[in-house]
């Protein structure tokens, strides 16, 4: 009886109650399936609800925003003074943060399409993406399709290693094009700047130019 005591760690028990809900549910789940059914069918489904409830925390962590009015009010790690920069009017510029996987593209797709003009580049900031999975992939690969359909010149900034490692690997960089990665924002905007210009080596601009987001996604 003393060594059971000991191993219940009652006080520890008690103390998860002050985390959040969905953790006192996955402890209540977890304990009642062990008294009342079997510790094995008990651990397997903790395991299940507390990756459900990793995946929903993951998703609400990831956030996509438009920042093409308030860009110098964004840390930049490079030297230069980001307040300076100028952002033309056809441009649209949105930074993610947090991995873009299945449980939070639909957060990356509402913001792509909450925007209201239609812009002639997109500039995606992916500094603070550390990772992207298939979901995610396709949603960009998407995202490209609709940019090239309707002439929006699409170029991604400060792509993260891992991330810039996978997007090879799944053949979207070769798809995008080395050009049309930038290492920073600076960079990202003079890509965009020759674009627009209409430059015949840099691959300008040309035709109606349109943005949608729409029965692709």
């Amino acid at each position: 009886m003393i060594v059971a005591y000991n191993m219940s760690e009652w006080r520890a028990f008690l103390k998860l109650f002050r985390s959040p809900r969905g953790d006192v549910l996955v402890l209540m789940s977890t304990f009642l399936l062990t008294v009342l059914i079997d510790l094995t069918v008990a651990i397997q489904v903790g395991v299940i609800l507390a990756s459900f409830l990793f995946l929903k925390r993951m998703s609400e962590e990831t956030r996509v925003s438009v920042i093409t009015e308030n860009l110098g009010d964004h840390e930049e790690e490079e030297t230069r003074d980001i307040s300076r920069l100028e952002v033309p009017p056809e441009v649209e510029v949105f930074e993610i943060y947090g991995s873009l996987f299945f449980g939070a593209m639909d957060r990356f797709r509402d913001a792509i399409r909450r925007i209201e003009k239609r812009p002639k580049a997109l500039i995606l900031r992916m500094r603070h993406v550390p990772s992207v999975d298939a979901t995610g992939l396709q949603s960009m690969e998407e995202l490209l399709h609709d940019c090239r359909r309707h002439h929006v010149a699409l170029v991604l900034s400060a792509v993260s290693p891992r991330t810039l490692e996978t997007m090879r690997r799944a053949g979207f960089v070769e798809r995008l094009g080395e050009e049309n990665l930038a290492p920073d924002i600076f960079k990202a905007l003079e890509r965009v700047q020759s674009l627009l210009a209409g430059d015949p080596s840099e691959g300008g601009i040309a035709g109606p130019r349109e943005f949608s987001t729409g029965s692709s996604h």
